[in-house]
């Protein structure tokens, strides 16, 4: 079920943005593969600004010259139009709903390029929900889900109900037009399915098309973290959560990792990729 809310915030600064073979949408020339577009994306729970402000999770973030972030645990309000003006980005997105209930627990998005088509997709009910919206890159329209999944964990009631609503999301992926270019990014409390362990939530997603970047980049995933951001990296347990995901048909990660910090600024890291679309 979907339920379409519109709450678009956009700010009335005109800038110039340059699309050709190889650019970004901040008009840096990448390289010069023919009729490819780069953009770099990012992702980070950033626990209601818990730990740092929304200046200092922008300036954090700035050196990155990204196109997109998706924001997860994110305050309500003005919150992503302030650290989206430290990026230098125009166009942002807040979700109607906060996450599990909590108190500014949102899914947001800001980006360089217009933001349209808002709606908030229902994993059954508004307790979990991705926080969806489009933009256009050159001649590219995609697709950006903000999601922050849920955990099951406590028991065994508590799996099935993960189970119900990342099924639910699954298959509403799955009615999307085949040429929709679907950028999935968040906090999916699941580490990826690896030699030493089978993720039967990364499996679904793998069912249907989607990867993380982790592949592309060839990043051993599995003594890093992005969650517990104030354990030692050397203590590093396997316990990367935030994903960028895509369908590696459409799309390439050509750069990115887990972004470190000397002093975390939530309990999460960010995680970015620099994103190919043929």
């Amino acid at each position: 079920m979907k339920m379409k809310v519109m709450k678009l915030i956009t700010f009335p600064i005109c800038i110039l943005l340059f699309f050709g073979c190889g650019q970004s949408p901040s008009g840096k020339t990448e390289n010069s593969q023919e009729d490819s577009i780069l953009i770099r994306v990012a992702a980070y729970n950033v626990q209601y600004s818990k730990r740092g402000t929304s200046k200092e999770i922008g300036e954090a973030l700035s050196e990155y010259d990204l196109d997109i972030v998706c924001f997860s645990e994110a305050p309500g309000g003005d919150w992503t139009k302030e650290t989206a003006k430290v990026l230098g980005m125009d166009h942002v997105i807040v979700g109607l709903y906060s996450t599990a209930g909590h108190v500014d627990k949102y899914k947001t998005i800001a980006s360089r390029t217009p933001l349209y088509g808002y709606e908030e997709i229902l994993m059954g009910d508004t307790l979990h929900t991705a926080t969806k919206a489009l933009t256009r890159i050159g001649d590219k329209e995609i697709a950006v889900y903000s999601a922050h999944f849920p955990k099951g964990w406590r028991d065994q009631a508590h799996i099935d109900e993960t189970t119900g609503k990342i099924t639910d999301f699954i298959d509403q992926l799955k009615k999307m037009p085949a040429e929709e270019v679907t950028l999935v990014m968040g906090d999916f409390n699941f580490i990826p399915t690896n030699n030493d362990h089978i993720s039967m939530y990364h499996d679904m997603f793998m069912d249907i098309g989607l990867d993380v970047s982790w592949k592309d980049l060839q990043i051993d995933v599995t003594k890093r973290n992005s969650s517990r951001a104030s354990d030692p990296e050397e203590e590093g347990k396997g316990h990367v959560i935030d994903h960028i995901m895509y369908n590696p048909t459409k799309v390439r990660a050509m750069d990115g990792d887990i972004i470190e910090m000397e002093k975390p600024l939530s309990d999460h890291k960010p995680v970015w990729a620099l994103l190919e679309l043929e």
